[in-house]
Formats: structure tokens, sequence, C-alpha cells
């Protein structure tokens, strides 16, 4: 359970890192409260490993009465499995252990809504849960159920560079009133230490019923964090997850026809471009919501004959591409290139520029 975030308008770099206490048994409880904390605990023992595709989209706004200025869109592969959070960019074949391994200081990230959050509320003992309300969820029935999290067992810690410290946790859970499935996780810092920058954070994490095969698996669909700063500014992150499947240490992960470059054609030469090889190409089609992560190609007008090159968004404004490949008929080259011209916009047809070093 961590996150890590840049807190927009402000020169201030902040995380908030959690080290979940190990599994737990529970007191026993009775009554309808015991019954939840059974059956959350059964969902969170049995919760299959899963991977997903996240679009993370990242606003600012200098005070409430402000409108949320769009900073960025990321696109990441996160993996639940064995009890762990896992990440990767898009296309890769191998996922980080954190998320801050792959986004070291880049900006506001939270991974505590994927699994983790409801591990720390219904695997162990560090949670005070008050008696659960009946109330309605979108016009439905449903349970609501409050919760605390002392600092001292929160596993939470603020820092800024002025300090750090541990926050407790606040916040509410919604059940189906019938089936007693997880349908909204709410979880809060309401009243951080002074010693840091932060005046509050809230993080809700709607769910929702996803088939694997001939079952169904209640997972997040979507989250949104918000940071307030003391002096008034806030930082939103709003996260969808989609084309959930499950995921096996042997799985290999499809999700669409970008996502993944092409294997190098059977028999390509792995071959050394030489330092100072101009490679210009075309791009092709591009997606209109374009993110951070995304693979983009393009096909070269200048460089090896025939040739193609894959490459990954790195940066949004202003454009910013990683090269990954340039493939030609029989060849294949992973080359350190920079890059020398990038357009202003990723469209088809717009022209990019590099020279391997």
């Amino acid at each position: 359970m961590a996150a890590l975030f840049r807190a927009c308008l402000v020169a201030l770099l902040t995380a908030i890192l959690a080290t979940p206490s190990p599994p737990q048994n529970p007191p026993p409880r009775s009554g309808l409260l015991g019954r939840i904390l059974d059956h959350m605990r059964s969902y969170a023992e049995r919760l299959p490993d899963y991977t997903c595709r996240v679009t993370l989209e990242r606003s600012h706004r200098p005070s409430v009465r402000a409108r949320f200025v769009l900073d960025d869109r990321l696109r990441l592969d996160v993996a639940y499995s064995g009890a762990s959070e896992l990440y990767a960019w898009p296309g890769d074949d191998r996922f980080e252990r954190a998320i801050e391994d792959l986004l070291p200081d880049y900006g506001l990230i939270s991974d505590g809504s994927y699994a983790m959050h409801v591990r720390k509320l219904f695997l162990t003992s560090d949670a005070a849960f008050e008696a659960p309300v009946e109330t309605s969820c979108d016009g439905r029935p449903c349970l609501q159920l409050d919760f605390g999290v002392p600092a001292s067992r929160s596993g939470y810690s603020l820092a800024t560079g002025s300090g750090s410290a541990p926050a407790a946790l606040a916040g509410s859970v919604w059940f189906d009133r019938v089936t007693l499935d997880l349908r909204r996780l709410l979880v809060r810092i309401d009243d951080p230490p002074r010693t840091v920058r932060i005046a509050s954070t809230r993080e809700e994490t709607v769910y929702a019923p996803v088939p694997f095969g001939d079952r169904e698996a209640v997972l997040p669909q979507s989250s949104e964090l918000l940071l307030t700063d003391r002096n008034g500014s806030q930082s939103l992150n709003r996260s969808t997850f989609h084309e959930c499947h499950q995921f096996t240490g042997s799985s290999t992960i499809t999700y669409g026809a970008q996502a993944v470059p092409a294997a190098p054609s059977a028999g390509a030469k792995h071959v050394a471009l030489p330092a100072g090889t101009e490679l210009e190409g075309v791009l092709d089609p591009v997606a209109p919501d374009v993110a951070i992560g995304d693979l983009v190609t393009a096909s070269l007008v200048r460089g090896p004959a025939g040739g193609r090159i894959t490459c990954r968004v790195a940066r949004l404004r202003p454009i910013g591409l990683m090269l990954l490949k340039v493939e030609w008929p029989g060849n294949v080259a992973t080359p350190a290139a920079r890059l020398r011209h990038a357009p202003d916009k990723l469209s088809k047809g717009a022209r990019i520029a590099w020279r391997v070093e």
C-alpha cells in the first residue's frame, strides 16, 4: 500500500509510503458486522491473481474555486499476484515490484486502491469498525461501515521536503445489502501532522463484478485520489481499470492491437546501428487518448530501407518518445538514440527523427 506524488503548483515532492502489517486473525465478531468481516476476509484471501490495464488522468488547480487542469495521462499494466501489486509499462514483459520503481519522482500515483487497502482493513486487526448502517448506493440498498486506523498501526507515512510523520486513516466501506459484496471504499487522511505540507487526502474506489471464465470476482473499476495542500492547491488523480484478466506466472497478457509490439520476424538478426545514423519516421495512426506509457510505431523514410520503429511515449507536453527498436527486413536493432525532432501532437503522418548515439 504505497503512493508517490508531486503536489502541483508548489516545489514539493511528497511520498506516502506504507508497510502493511502481516496478515493476522482478527478477533471473532457476531451479528451483521461479524458476517461482513467474515465475508470480506474470505474475499481478500481468495482474491485471484489478476492483471488490468489502468489509465490515469492527473490534474491540478490552484484553489477549490478554480477548475482542474489536466497535467498528463498515463497507462500502466498492474498485476495483483501473491498478495503483492506489480507494475509494468504496456508491452513490457517484466512487472516491477513497486510503483515507485516504475515511476520514481513522477507525479501523483496511488496503488492502494488496487487491493492493498482491502487487505489492510480485513486481513489485519489494525482497523476499528463502527456498527454497519443501512443506506442507499445509486438507488440500491447497501450497508455502510465506517472505520479508523491509528497512526501507530496504519503503516502510512507522509513525507515532504520539510520532514515526515505517520498518519492515521479514516473512511467508509459500502457493501451490497444482500450479497455483502464490496461496492465502494473511501480512505481519508483528515488531520495530517503539521510537520508536513499536506492538509488532507481522500481516495475513493468503486468496485464491480468482473467475469473470469465461469466465475466472477469483485474488482476495482475506477478510483479518484484528491490531495489538498496547506496553501489551498489541489492535485487530482482519476484512474480507470479496464480489460482485466486472470493472471498466472506463465500468462501472456495482450491488450489490443497496439499494446505489445510484434515480435521480430523469425530468423531476424540483431545488429548494431552505427553511431550518428539518422532515423526519420512517419507515425502510424495514434489513439486520440494517447497516454504516457503507450507504444507508437512509425515507418522509416530515412534509415534502413523498409524499416519500422517502435517507441514508447515518455512525455505529452512537450512530446517525449523513447526509441525501443528498429526493424527492417531480416534485421532488428535496439540502439541508444537521441530524439532530434518530435511533433507538437502525436497523430497519423506526423514526423519524428532520431540520431543513434
